[in-house]
């Protein structure tokens, strides 16, 4: 929940508004019409006299089919040897709310969506927009280009990120699980930083009974374990 009210924007006249859209969109709108209505919250029907769809709830539905297919094929491709269940997590931490809402304010949406909201609200109608968004380019431009627009706003500044490193395989917790059912005592500790202090490369190690076992490198501590863990797992428990 968000203390930030939606304000009741009033639209752009038409050439205006067009360029808002290809700001966020990447491409000058065919219909101008779709996107109006992908932008439009439920709370704003009170202001809607005439006839035909009210809100972007359809438009929000067929955006959320279309990003799921999208992301789902660029993850069969991107990551040939991860299995069904390691797909799943990541495509969900890509679709999850939280992840479209932060992408819905980095393109500027919450100064386009048209609400009538007072009080706390969930930011949430951010991200359902994008969604609406999405359905509406897929009906205006096509799956070609939506696809573009979904792979280079939505999954490549996900996929580039420290959420990488969580949402894949996450070997450091893969380890962890073994040493405990295996009652085996380990640890992690820097042996080495190297570099700026702003720009530093951390080298961790992995030690079972204080004996180094692994050791990896990363631009941070948690990246160096994980790192490591990656050593031993694929050396050790992967084969077992």
């Amino acid at each position: 929940m968000s203390s930030r009210k939606a304000r009741l924007i009033p639209f752009l006249k038409r050439p205006s508004f067009d360029r808002k859209i290809k700001e966020v969109i990447g491409y000058w709108p065919k219909e101008a019409a779709l996107y109006k209505l992908a932008l439009r919250h439920a709370s704003a029907y009170p202001f809607r006299k005439k006839k035909g769809e009210r809100n972007n709830e359809r438009l929000e539905f067929l955006g959320d089919a279309v990003i799921d297919l999208v992301v789902a094929d660029i993850l069969y491709y991107r990551f040939p040897t991860d299995d069904e269940g390691h797909l799943t997590k990541l495509r969900s931490k890509i679709v999850s709310r939280n992840n479209l809402n932060s992408v819905a304010d980095i393109l500027g949406v919450p100064n386009l969506v048209v609400a009538n909201l007072k009080g706390n609200y969930s930011e949430s109608i951010y991200g359902d927009a994008l969604e609406a968004l999405v359905g509406a380019m897929y009906l205006d431009h096509g799956m070609k280009r939506t696809e573009r627009f979904i792979t280079n706003k939505i999954v490549d500044p996900f996929l580039s990120s420290d959420n990488l490193v969580e949402t894949t395989l996450n070997y450091k917790s893969e380890v962890i699980e073994y040493f405990q059912s295996e009652k085996t005592n380990f640890k992690f500790e820097e042996i080495d930083r190297m570099g700026a202090q702003h720009n530093s490369t951390f080298v961790m190690g992995l030690y079972v009974d204080d004996v180094l076992v692994a050791k990896g490198e990363g631009s941070s501590k948690k990246k160096g374990e994980e790192a490591a863990s990656k050593e031993y797992y694929q050396g050790h428990i992967a084969d077992a």
